[in-house]
């Protein structure tokens, strides 16, 4: 048994070894490199604000609390993944995407190139293409009446 663990150790350093040199997955370059969360407390911000016009008796922050009930952080880090997915875009394209989001200057200065413009188009075709899907808009859908019901049942009870 000794000689199988000496034979075997080598055989796992060298696993250990590959696994380190290969690149990290699209969805993993996504997750370290995008500020998923800033951008997902930056849309509940926003959603919240327009439904506290329709729902005025309600606070934003129980506004805010249904929102992300029914519209998780997960939900949109997998529309993210399919979004930025390595279908749509080629490892350059996607490290040109990182920058501009996190550097307004680089941002600004990509929509004065003819490549910017093309990526821009690019991302903004997908998007339409997404939102015109029929699965993803009956899901919106959805999502969006269970965040109106517990809405109006909440100013229901609170009358």
């Amino acid at each position: 048994m000794p000689r199988l663990q000496k034979l075997l150790l080598p055989l796992l350093l060298a696993a250990a070894l590959t696994a380190c040199d290969q690149k990290p997955s699209r969805e993993e370059q996504i997750l370290a490199q995008l500020p998923l969360q800033d951008a997902y407390t930056h849309n509940i911000e926003r959603m919240a604000a327009l439904l506290g016009r329709t729902h005025p008796q309600l606070s934003q922050a129980t506004i805010q609390g249904v929102l992300r009930k029914h519209l998780t952080v997960e939900d949109q880090r997998q529309d993210l993944f399919r979004l930025y997915s390595e279908k749509n875009f080629s490892d350059a394209e996607f490290a040109t995407i990182v920058e501009a989001t996190q550097d307004p200057a680089k941002a600004r200065a990509l929509e004065d190139t003819e490549a910017g413009k093309r990526l821009s188009e690019k991302l903004t075709a997908l998007m339409r293409e997404s939102a015109r899907d029929a699965k993803v808009q009956a899901l919106a859908e959805q999502r969006m009446q269970q965040v109106e019901d517990e809405l109006d049942a909440l100013e229901d009870a609170g009358s």
